[in-house]
């Protein structure tokens, strides 16, 4: 059976979460939203087929891969169309950002026939949600230190729920930030507002919430969020404009004060970028959710 891959469409929301929520997935790339807002960048598509979501991946360092199977169809199945798949394009099977249990879900399956590769800078950092709310612990001193400066010196700020109404705002917040570093012109940058733009005018269709910060009788500061699966939130955008630099711990605390739905917010990777690897290490990680890549060595019997 040919799959018939195609890039994600904003109808595909629900298929695509309820496959995400059937396995239980906390990893950042099973995110509708981002598989839709990165479509282009990682030339993303998918497909359904045997109950379970494909993906396919064609630019960036994810080109010629594949996202694990996701979803209540059948393992080998899946695999088999992959492979299938992969060698129609002349390509061996390989599947990208795969979490530890995945590694282990196919070593299990198809015994020797993976090698697999650590992902290094693709660790996903996730938190418990009542510790970021929270802040208790000697650990969370600076944090709770930069909040209470920010309220000290801006008492009549307050935060509203980021809706379809006013995320204008969250753009406006998003532009002054990239206005404000010293590579605005930086592709990924560009990239990225792009994807917020497309956000901020499909808010209410991917599935998006958030809150804006105001202080000085302007906005500041803007998070926005989407469930990957039960419990599981995913932080895709914050933002704060310049000379406001408190407001960065107001916002994360703030936002998980709201999501009182969730266990854990996935704050993403760090690329291996130092300032943002030691922004999210600040936070104390609850879970290191780290990331592999499997390529397929076995043969065709193993298939069977």
């Amino acid at each position: 059976m040919a799959i018939k891959f195609a890039p994600p469409a904003l109808s595909d929301r629900p298929a695509v979460c309820e496959a995400a929520a059937y396995s239980e997935a906390a990893e950042n790339d099973a995110s509708f939203v981002n598989l839709y807002l990165l479509r282009k960048k990682y030339g993303i598509e998918i497909a359904f087929a045997e109950k379970t979501l494909l993906r396919r991946y064609s630019d960036g360092f994810r080109a010629g891969t594949y996202g694990f199977p996701l979803g209540e169809g059948d393992l080998h199945t899946a695999v088999r169309l992959l492979h299938t798949d992969a060698a129609g394009h002349n390509l061996p099977l390989r599947f990208s950002m795969l979490t530890k249990a995945q590694c282990e879900l196919l070593a299990a399956s198809f015994p020797s026939c993976f090698s697999f590769t650590h992902a290094e800078n693709y660790t996903e950092y996730l938190y418990l949600r009542e510790n970021l709310a929270e802040l208790r612990g000697t650990r969370y001193h600076g944090k709770r230190n930069h909040i209470s400066q920010f309220w000290r010196a801006y008492p009549e700020a307050y935060i509203q729920p980021l809706i379809p109404e006013n995320a204008a705002f969250a753009l406006e917040i998003a532009d002054q930030w990239l206005a404000g570093r010293s590579d605005p012109e930086a592709p990924s940058l560009l990239y990225e507002r792009s994807c917020i733009a497309e956000a901020c005018e499909n808010m209410e269709t991917l599935g998006l919430s958030g809150l804006l910060l105001y202080a000085d009788d302007r906005p500041v500061g803007m998070t926005m969020v989407s469930e990957i699966s039960s419990g599981i939130f995913d932080i895709h955008y914050e933002k704060v404009i310049p000379d406001y630099p408190h407001a960065w711990s107001v916002v994360a605390n703030e936002m998980a004060k709201c999501l009182t739905n969730a266990r854990y917010l996935n704050r993403e990777e760090d690329l291996g970028e130092n300032g943002m690897r030691t922004s999210k290490q600040s936070y104390r990680p609850d879970l290191l959710n780290e990331k592999f890549i499997a390529e397929w060595h076995g043969k065709e019997s193993d298939l069977c």
